[in-house]
Order: structure tokens, then C-alpha cells, then sequence
């Protein structure tokens, strides 16, 4: 049995690891609340867009648009969207995984494989199972900007009208709800032609095909914008139970430290009250 002494100072410092992790829970806590306002909030921009599109499809007629054009697919373009911290579980590890399922599929299919990671822990486990990076982004943190995200997409959707990709996915973790969230990989580019339904006789100026090249490009930024923010605030997520449980660990290590240090105290005064009386006998 451990000496008193060595008890009491591993103790000790597992009662500092438990109180960096409870700190770094509660500052996850609160950074999820914005970061889930932020999320959440994009959504019903996103839905009336879509809806919007919709709309107007059915006024536009035959309408063509670059984003929409569907083509025979031989160069693909993957963004996985990470954290550059860990602490987090399994969040960077599934964002990981999933990134290696898409880049396999890719490769069997035959086809070139550009791959962007957002992130420096992705990027840093990647490169280390020997996956070749194009380009890394580690400036996207806790609360991206729409500027920020607009440069990304931007850059893909300039890519695409110009014949350099054919497809583009992205790799995130999509926020449910705050129990659940799930890595998924999305296909952002080509665009799904609108679903032309018939719709309500609206007057449009300009016409309706003109606002729809101006609604389909935000379309795609839009899109990458909310997968960053869902990324963002699964991130949170992940983190905020983490440490949760890290914490929950220190204790029951605590409390389990704290017997042990007990029985090892009274064994060792039942020792020395042993040797006292011994020694006592002896000299009688």
C-alpha cells in the first residue's frame, strides 16, 4: 500500500485537474449558448431562402445558372470543418473518420480529390496517417463571421463556374440538438435545381430569373455559413460534456484517493503502536 504522504500528493493533484475541468466546462457552457443562439438563428433565413427559390422558380421559367450546372464529375472538392483545440471527446476524431470514408469513396471512383480542412487538430491527424492537405484554414474560431465564410465560399463557387472542381462537399458535425450531433458530409455544389411547382402570382421586379442569380450564389454561402456554425456549436457541445465527464472522474478518483488514504494512515499508526508495545515487552 502507497505511503500517506504520495496518497495525499496525488490527491492533490487530481483535485487541480478537477477544478481546470469543472472551469473549463462552465466557460464551454457559456460559449455554447451563444454559439447555439447563432446557429439556430441562421435557420429560419436559410428555410424562407429555400423557400423563396422555390418560388420563384416557377416564375422563372427556363432558367440556367452555372451553380446549377450538373457535370460529368472528374475533379471533387472536400471541406472538413473541425476545431483547432481538443478537449472536445470525439468531435475532431469522427470529423476525421468521416473526412477518410468521403476521400476513399472519391479515390475509388477514380477521381481527383482537392481536400481543404478547417481546423488544426483534423489537419495535424491527417497529415499524420500520411493524407495529403491542399490548403489549411486555423483562423475560423469559436464565433466564424459570415466575411470570413463568404472568402471560403466565394473561392469554391469561382472555382466551379470556372471548371476546376466539379462537386464540392463539406464535412461537419451537424447540430440536432444539444444530445445530439452527428458528422455528416453534404454535397453543396451543383446546386439542386429548384423544384419548379406552381406558385402564387406575384409581380416581380426585376424579373424573377434576375433575382434568382443573385439568391442562388447566397444560396451556397449560406449553406457553407450554417455548416460552420453548426460545427461551431457542436464543438461547445462536445467540449461542455467532456469535461463534464472529466470532472465527474476526479471526483469518484477523489473520494476513492480519500479511502485509500485513510486505511493507509490507520495502518500505519496500527504499525507503529505495534512496534511501541513490542519494544515495550522486550524490555520487561
Amino acid at each position: 500500500m502507497a505511503k500517506p504522504r504520495a496518497i495525499l500528493k496525488r490527491r492533490s493533484s487530481i483535485q487541480n485537474i478537477a477544478k481546470i475541468t469543472k472551469t473549463m466546462q462552465m466557460i464551454a457552457t457559456a460559449k455554447f449558448k451563444r454559439a447555439n443562439d447563432r446557429a439556430v438563428g441562421a435557420r429560419p433565413y436559410t428555410d424562407q431562402l429555400t423557400a423563396l427559390i422555390n418560388e420563384l422558380s416557377s416564375a422563372a421559367g427556363e432558367f440556367q445558372h452555372p451553380l446549377l450546372e450538373a457535370r460529368e464529375p472528374k475533379r471533387v472538392a472536400v471541406l472538413a470543418i473541425a476545431s483547432n483545440r481538443g478537449l472536445c471527446g470525439g468531435y475532431n476524431t469522427n470529423i476525421v473518420k468521416k473526412t477518410a470514408q468521403v476521400r476513399q469513396g472519391i479515390l475509388d471512383r477514380g477521381l481527383d480529390l482537392t481536400l481543404e480542412v478547417s481546423g488544426k487538430k483534423p489537419a495535424a491527424v491527417l497529415r499524420f496517417q500520411k493524407v495529403p492537405i491542399d490548403k489549411t484554414y486555423l483562423h475560423f474560431e469559436d464565433k466564424p463571421t459570415f466575411e470570413e465564410v463568404n472568402e471560403v465560399a466565394t473561392d469554391f463557387m469561382n472555382r466551379y463556374e470556372a471548371g476546376e472542381i466539379d462537386e464540392l462537399h463539406v464535412v461537419y458535425t451537424k447540430f440536432l440538438t444539444a444530445a445530439r450531433q452527428e458528422a455528416v458530409v453534404e454535397k453543396v455544389l451543383p446546386l439542386e435545381p429548384p423544384e419548379g411547382k406552381e406558385g402564387r402570382d406575384y409581380l416581380y421586379h426585376p424579373d424573377a430569373a434576375s433575382i434568382l442569380r443573385d439568391l442562388l450564389p447566397r444560396s451556397v454561402r449560406l449553406h457553407v455559413f450554417q455548416a460552420f456554425l453548426d460545427a461551431a456549436v457542436s464543438e461547445q457541445t462536445a467540449r461542455m460534456v467532456a469535461m463534464k465527464a472529466a470532472t465527474d472522474n476526479a471526483v469518484e478518483m477523489i473520494k476513492d484517493l480519500t479511502m485509500l488514504y485513510n486505511r493507509s494512515r490507520q495502518t500505519l499508526i496500527t504499525t507503529e503502536l505495534s512496534e511501541i508495545i513490542g519494544g515495550a515487552a522486550a524490555l520487561e
